[in-house]
């Protein structure tokens, strides 16, 4: 992630790898599963279908914390697995956690990857800490991905009482920049076009966001040359 300042919820929860991963277990294992889907008997919509989406595949995993990929589906059918985040500690956690995969220190909006070096990429939980704009980092990650850019988010709604419960929960537990609303989020992926092949939502309360973004050559190529004659 590219991020220069950080809020005490940020600094706390994922300064250590072993703070994030009691975070994601208190959030989906306690809250989640236990709490709103079993003692409340709130739908849980569960993440399906999504066995397909890296078999065979060169994978980038974009600000991929210490690796666990909890927050989205599981990339290990991927003939192939590179990661990065922005965090030397974090990268060292990877590293240990994951020891088959290619983990590296980089900067999500400036990445060291050529054009279309994956099949490819994703990013989970993650667009709501980053200060750039989606559009930025979408873009990038399109770049060097030939088929499609993968995403889980957590969003919010336009407005009303429960947007602004949400953007205090965030707060306290998350510390993120910018929550982004699903039509946001479709509206990005269509300006910097992506096409929007899936895009559902998940858990008790419907918040958090998947979606499935083809690349197209074409576009990847012109944005690739835009970004090269920027640097």
């Amino acid at each position: 992630m590219a991020k220069t300042t950080a809020s005490f919820a940020e600094r706390f929860l994922f300064s250590k790898p072993v703070f994030y991963k009691l975070k994601c277990f208190l959030i989906q294992t306690v809250i989640w599963k236990w709490i709103l889907s079993g003692l409340f008997r709130m739908n849980p919509r569960v993440l399906s279908d999504t066995d397909g989406l890296f078999v065979g595949q060169r994978v980038l995993v974009a600000a991929c914390g210490p690796g666990d990929v909890t927050t989205g589906p599981s990339v290990d059918a991927a003939a192939e697995i590179s990661a990065f985040d922005i965090s030397t500690e974090v990268v060292q956690a990877c590293q240990r956690n994951r020891p088959t995969w290619k983990v590296r220190q980089a900067d999500v909006l400036h990445l060291p990857y050529a054009d279309g070096e994956f099949d490819v990429t994703v990013i989970y939980s993650a667009l709501h800490h980053i200060p750039a704009n989606a559009a930025d980092v979408l873009a990038e990650l399109a770049r060097v991905s030939s088929k499609r850019v993968v995403f889980m988010e957590g969003v919010v709604p336009p407005k009303g009482l429960f947007r602004r419960l949400l953007l205090l929960w965030y707060r306290i537990v998350d510390g993120g920049v910018h929550y982004y609303t699903r039509e946001e989020l479709l509206e990005i992926a269509s300006k910097v076009g992506l096409k929007v092949e899936r895009a559902t939502q998940h858990g008790p309360i419907a918040h958090m966001m998947f979606a499935v973004l083809g690349t197209e050559p074409s576009k990847n190529a012109s944005r690739s040359s835009s970004n090269a004659s920027a640097r």
